[in-house]
């Protein structure tokens, strides 16, 4: 018998995106008997919250803490399913996409699965959309190499939840990667998941520097719990600074039928890991705070 899944994405003035979403995520492969999906809206100033209501899902708020992992914390206690599915407003699942991942967890004897991230870019992508492209959402190498995956297409069990806690909250980025590699050092296992796909549209310049920042924020802060000196922290932090190397850079837009980008792509690059510095010189002045997820106090309904 399938298992019941319960698909949760937290929307911030996403009303333009969510018709998208959800018009996939009524056409899936899996039963939809066996499927809920849940809204968590963020204070939305826009009408997401009446889009997703017209579709016929639930929608649910988290008002007080402007956080996706808060939204979806709040999806999680609702979720009645025994999988939990997540992706992102701006993500738009194929149509195999939760029957893969299931699969994936199921065949593999898996807790965790990450699942694969393509981009839809544009006949003449942006170099800012070239680099979002090719960093910030590879699934492939956060679950293969870093035992780790992004939460614009993970599954996992529920269950999880009661050991492991929901998300921290008190950072807009990097707390899926955080939160799935802890399950993975609690003897979790994870696995890619490649044919369980959502496809994305990439960040303009502007999006993807602010996200380099609030990255950079976390770095000190996770060196710090890693047992790390502050003389390495300083050395990372300093290191940042550093032009980019351009054979990953190459060999990545290689693999998208883009090399000649290399150059314009390579100087997006550049000023997104001085505004990663810049957001490492900002964490160094939180290296008092912990991550940490309320396992302990936190209960499923």
């Amino acid at each position: 018998m399938n298992p019941t899944v319960t698909v949760i994405i937290p929307v911030l003035n996403a009303a333009s995106m969510l018709p998208k979403v959800l018009e996939a995520l009524a056409s899936q492969s899996y039963p939809r008997e066996m499927t809920e999906v849940l809204i968590v809206d963020n204070g939305s100033a826009d009408n997401s919250k009446e889009v997703a209501k017209s579709y016929g899902v639930k929608v649910l708020s988290e008002t007080e803490t402007k956080s996706p992992y808060a939204a979806r914390n709040v999806g999680f206690e609702y979720a009645t399913g025994s999988i939990i599915a997540l992706t992102d407003a701006n993500k738009v699942p194929d149509k195999h996409w939760i029957e893969e991942g299931v699969n994936s967890l199921l065949k593999n004897d898996a807790d965790l699965a990450g699942g694969q991230i393509l981009f839809d870019l544009d006949e003449n992508p942006t170099s800012a959309e070239l680099f979002d492209a090719i960093t910030y959402n590879d699934n492939r190498r956060f679950v293969l190499e870093q035992q780790s995956s992004a939460s614009g297409n993970l599954f996992f069990k529920k269950n999880l939840l009661d050991e492991l806690g929901p998300f921290p909250d008190q950072f807009r980025s990097g707390m899926d990667i955080w939160w799935t590699k802890n399950a993975v050092q609690n003897g979790h296992k994870i696995v890619f998941s490649e044919k369980a796909v959502v496809y994305c549209k990439p960040r303009k310049l502007k999006s993807i520097l602010k996200k380099s920042m609030r990255v950079g924020v976390l770095h000190p802060i996770i060196f710090k719990q890693q047992g790390k000196s502050i003389f390495y922290i300083l050395g990372q932090t300093f290191r940042t600074f550093a032009p980019p190397k351009i054979k990953p850079l190459k060999q990545k837009l290689s693999k998208l039928g883009k090399p000649n980008s290399l150059f314009r792509v390579w100087c997006v690059a550049w000023m997104c890991k001085a505004m990663m510095g810049a957001g490492r010189f900002r964490g160094l002045t939180h290296l008092n705070q912990n991550i940490r997820s309320d396992a302990e106090s936190y209960t499923l309904n």
